[in-house]
């Protein structure tokens, strides 16, 4: 089962909505961690504020340093936190406890010995404080000596303003998202809307109704679609009417000999006379040979159209030996009217890349033509030509020749000069400059060298055939 296409704006919206939850998702970590960085220096700053209160009191106060169990009271005014534990330590550089917690200078000593930074986690009693560490020397009536101060706090107001932040952070960007998602829902909506305007107008149209559309301040994008639709619907305009006229000239070039037949077999009815009889069904079998003939040539115009170039099958080909074997099948014809037929092949091969089959219709439809407006007793020459680039085939005659402003009409189909004399189907030269076509060949008319007759010049490409080889 064949898949419904994809909406245009479901493609759209599928797109730039992740790429903007990603870059919401970026931009969310990249605060969080700015604000994280710059909350754990204010509360590590801080911590530090209590160690200098402890130093400060032990300053002012001047208590002997084996007295230190004063300070005990006073780190519970100093020391005071109600969302966290509060730890504090004051010891000698040999590691004796003078004052605090025994637990925070035991679990303590191992991480200060291997780091560098003052501040530190330790795990004290299975729960997680951050610790600040502080050394200094105290001077008393004993000497001076070297203390240790350290604050620790657990890690509750911490967490705590660490959630708040990405609560903080994430609620108003999933809010920008959604609102983001709304807005540009909105605009691609409403910027789509103009290829809804175009698809109604073109669907609302009968199939008879070929005229441009007009569609006034829509977009640029929007513009070049409809431009190429009113592109396409002039070019199918074209084609219907060309259509039409081939219709129309092909039944009245069928009726024509139709008729004459019929004409001829209502006289041969009533007609007794033996010899007159013959007269009669000879011109009935010219018209229907005229009729046959020009059917044969609809059908080969029909295979010839370049809509037929996938179908047929293209190999590289001596143009040579293609056109001597045409030329050599046209000379009885010739001889009928005693017109010296003659062929130049090329020194070197004529490859060129195409169909044996449509190029010997091309052929024999340029020599037919040729010597059928050739007076008796004329000339009619085949030549190949080979150049770096391309292979020409050249057909010159000496006959009438075709004036300037014909030139350009002796292509179309059913086209035949006036005063010619003869009775074609004018299909000849309209064949040729389809097969020419299918074959991607150029078709050039001029006057020969001696100012008499014509010349066909048709060009094909050397670089297909080249390839293929």
């Amino acid at each position: 089962m064949k898949r419904p296409p994809a909406s245009l704006r479901n493609t759209i919206l599928s797109w730039s909505m992740p790429l903007m939850l990603l870059i919401i998702l970026i931009d969310s970590t990249l605060l969080h961690r700015l604000a994280v960085s710059a909350l754990e220096k204010e509360l590590d700053a801080d911590l530090y504020g209590s160690v200098d209160d402890i130093k400060g009191y032990l300053f002012r106060s001047g208590i002997n340093s084996k007295d230190f169990a004063l300070l005990e009271n006073a780190s519970r005014i100093l020391l005071n936190d109600e969302v966290d534990t509060i730890l504090y330590s004051v010891s000698n550089d040999k590691g004796m406890l003078l004052s605090g917690s025994k637990d925070l200078v035991e679990s303590s000593q191992l991480q200060a010995s291997k780091l560098k930074s003052n501040f530190f986690f330790v795990e004290i009693n299975h729960e997680k404080f951050r610790v600040v560490r502080s050394t200094f020397s105290l001077d008393n009536a004993s000497g001076s000596q070297q203390i240790i101060i350290q604050v620790a706090a657990t890690l509750h107001r911490r967490n705590g303003l660490v959630n708040k932040i990405l609560i903080g952070i994430v609620v108003p960007q999933l809010l920008l998202m959604l609102m983001s998602f709304f807005i540009i829902s909105i605009s691609v909506k409403k910027g789509l809307l103009p290829l809804q305007v175009l698809n109604d107008a073109v669907s609302n149209r009968s199939e008879q109704n070929l005229s441009p559309i007009d569609l006034p301040n829509i977009p640029k994008e929007v513009f070049l679609v409809a431009n190429s639709v009113n592109r396409l619907m002039s070019q199918l305009h074209g084609l219907i009417l060309g259509q039409n006229r081939f219709i129309a000239d092909a039944a009245h070039q069928l009726r024509t000999p139709l008729a004459g037949a019929q004409a001829q077999l209502e006289l041969a009815e009533i007609e007794t006379d033996p010899d007159k009889l013959k007269s009669i069904l000879l011109k009935v079998r010219q018209s229907l040979d005229r009729l046959l003939h020009t059917v044969n040539q609809l059908l080969i115009l029909a295979k010839s159209q370049s809509e037929a170039s996938v179908m047929i099958k293209m190999l590289p080909i001596d143009l040579n030996d293609i056109s001597k074997e045409v030329a050599s099948d046209m000379v009885p014809t010739a001889i009928q009217k005693q017109i010296d037929l003659g062929f130049e092949q090329s020194k070197t091969p004529a490859m060129i890349n195409g169909n044996a089959e449509r190029l010997r219709e091309l052929l024999y439809n340029l020599l037919d033509n040729a010597i059928r407006y050739t007076p008796n007793g004329g000339q009619v020459t085949m030549a190949i030509n080979v150049t770096e680039t391309d292979v020409e085939l050249n057909v010159i005659d000496n006959g009438p020749g075709v004036s300037e402003k014909e030139r350009d009409k002796i292509f179309d189909r059913f086209h035949r000069s006036i005063g010619s004399g003869q009775d074609g189907s004018g299909l000849g030269l309209a064949i040729v400059k389809e097969i020419a076509k299918l074959h991607g060949a150029s078709i050039f008319i001029a006057q020969p060298e001696t100012n008499r007759g014509l010349q066909v010049t048709v060009s094909f490409s050397r670089q297909a055939a080249l390839e293929r080889l």
